[in-house]
C-alpha cells in the first residue's frame, strides 16, 4: 500500500467516528450520516494532494460540503413534493365529484394546522394560503430566514404525514 493510501487509512481510523458524529448532528438520519461519512473518505481518496498536515481539515471540509449538498437536496425535494401536492389539489377541484373530497382534505388540513404551535401555524398559513416567500415571512414576522425555513419544514412534514394517515 502506498503512503497516500496508508495516510487515508490512518485518517479513517482517527477521524471516522468524529466525522460521523459531526454529520449526525447536522442531519437526523443515522443511515444517511453513515453514507455521507463513507463518501467523505472516498472523496479523500480522489484528492490529488493529500498530506499529513492537512488531512484532518480536508476530511472535515469534504464532510461539511457533503452535508450542505445533502441538506440542499432535501429542501429541494420538499419543494417538489409541495408543488406536486399543490398541483394535485388544483386538478382535483376541476372535477365536480371531487369538491367534497377537497373540502374534507382542506378541513383535515385546517384541523392539523390548529395542532401546531402558533408561530409554526402562522408560517404555514402564510406560505400555503397567502403564498408568501420565506423572505417575505421573515421580514413580516421579524424572524430569521432560517427560523422561518424551520417552521415551514416542521409544519409541512407534520401536515403531510398526518394527512396521509387520515386519508
Amino acid at each position: 500500500m502506498d503512503t497516500k493510501n496508508q495516510m487515508i487509512a490512518k485518517a479513517y481510523q482517527d477521524y471516522s467516528q468524529r466525522i460521523y458524529t459531526y454529520i449526525r448532528c447536522r442531519i437526523n438520519d443515522a443511515e444517511e450520516a453513515a453514507d455521507i461519512m463513507q463518501d467523505t473518505f472516498l472523496r479523500l481518496l480522489d484528492c490529488e494532494v493529500v498530506c499529513e498536515e492537512t488531512v484532518r481539515s480536508l476530511v472535515f471540509t469534504i464532510a461539511n460540503n457533503l452535508v450542505i449538498d445533502h441538506i440542499r437536496r432535501h429542501y429541494k425535494r420538499q419543494e417538489v413534493y409541495s408543488y406536486i401536492y399543490d398541483m394535485t389539489m388544483r386538478k382535483s377541484v376541476e372535477r365536480p365529484d371531487d369538491h367534497i373530497a377537497v373540502r374534507d382534505i382542506e378541513e383535515a388540513e385546517h384541523n392539523l394546522v390548529m395542532l401546531l404551535s402558533p408561530a409554526t401555524a402562522r408560517v404555514y398559513e402564510m406560505t400555503r394560503k397567502q403564498e408568501m416567500t420565506i423572505d417575505e415571512i421573515a421580514t413580516e414576522l421579524s424572524l430569521s430566514r432560517r427560523t422561518v425555513e424551520c417552521h415551514q419544514f416542521k409544519s409541512r412534514k407534520f401536515v403531510r404525514e398526518h394527512l396521509r394517515m387520515a386519508l
